[in-house]
């Protein structure tokens, strides 16, 4: 009997420990979600509603019209240049982005001297204002005293119009993302060389396998939960870049560099054509969901099997490993 009840006595002090902790877990989340609703929440389903409806200019009346905004979208060039144009430009972004991350990484993880400093170094232009970056960049893009341009004159060669050039707008604007950039995916890649199992490189190396071999059989495949979530992430916001347009070509010339969040945004605050923008806001949504959903899938998959094709090992341990010669992940 005295077990009985104190089996009883445990039960209930685990079902009020619950209780404790669910109360605990609810006066921390339910204010934090609240915030969120107001703030983000709200604003981004009215948007997406917006989209339904034909409303320009806050004064006037919103008439309901049903999917018409949308098939005004892929009729209209303007929208549909700016989306296919943010689409290639921010898969660019993300491409050198990674790749010159990664190197960073590498050479972050290099046993140097004073390497805080140098992390640190790669990871200021991620933390620094946007307004402040661009500003630096346009002191050097200035058509009349740039500083590109004095030593272009300084040289004897003709000044550039940078504003009126839709190839070195396009080239500034990916100069600068992936200027930003670069240091976030660095330190990220960074935590993922540094999480691989060094056990792995010893038993590699025991195999006879080389320095390429190591990177390529043995880091790329421990860095795939990384890379999953530094793509999804660098794509996403590739896709919606923004400021870069806004400050650097604002648009032009005649609206070749257009991407469609500054669509949005000219819609929104410009044209106050606030249906055109909700229903651009949706399309994007779909898009850059419909990426990221394809590309996890992707890159969720059961792992194969990697063999490292070594050569022979040209030493006394090649006879103590008869049978060393692949080493499987």
């Amino acid at each position: 009997m005295e077990t009985a009840g104190l089996q009883k006595r445990k039960a209930m002090q685990r079902r009020l420990g619950k209780r404790k902790d669910a109360l605990i877990a609810a006066v921390i989340l339910v204010p934090m979600f609240l915030a969120w609703l107001v703030v983000s929440g709200f604003p981004t389903l009215f948007g997406f509603v917006l989209g339904f409806f034909e409303w320009v200019g806050l004064a006037d009346t919103p008439n309901f019209i049903w999917f018409d905004n949308f098939v005004s979208f892929f009729n209209n060039p303007v929208y549909t240049d700016a989306l296919w144009r943010s689409i290639w430009l921010g898969g660019l972004v993300t491409v050198i982005t990674l790749g010159a991350g990664f190197f960073a990484a590498l050479l972050m993880n290099l046993p140097l001297f004073g390497k805080g400093f140098y992390r640190s170094i790669w990871y200021i232009p991620a933390i620094t204002a946007t307004v402040a970056t661009t500003q630096v960049f346009n002191i050097f893009l200035d058509s009349n005293n740039g500083v590109i341009n004095n030593l272009l004159k300084a040289m004897g060669k003709e000044p550039i119009v940078w504003q009126y050039s839709v190839g070195w707008g396009i080239f500034w604007i990916v100069v600068y993302s992936v200027w930003k950039g670069v240091g976030g995916a660095a330190l990220i890649w960074l935590a993922g060389l540094q999480s691989v199992d060094l056990s792995l490189y010893e038993a590699a190396e025991m195999d006879g396998a080389g320095r390429w071999q190591k990177l390529r059989y043995v880091t790329l495949p421990g860095l795939k939960p990384i890379a999953t979530y530094i793509v999804i992430t660098n794509l996403i916001a590739a896709i919606q870049i923004y400021e870069q347009v806004l400050f650097i070509t604002n648009g032009g010339p005649y609206g070749q560099t257009e991407v469609l969040v500054f669509r949005i945004y000219r819609d929104g605050f410009w044209d106050f054509n606030l249906g055109m923008a909700g229903a651009s806001s949706l399309i994007m949504a779909l898009i850059v969901i419909f990426v990221t959903v394809l590309y996890y899938n992707w890159s969720t998959k059961s792992d194969r099997r990697t063999t490292i094709p070594i050569k022979p090992v040209k030493s006394a341990k090649k006879e103590a490993l008869p049978h060393a010669q692949s080493f499987e992940r």
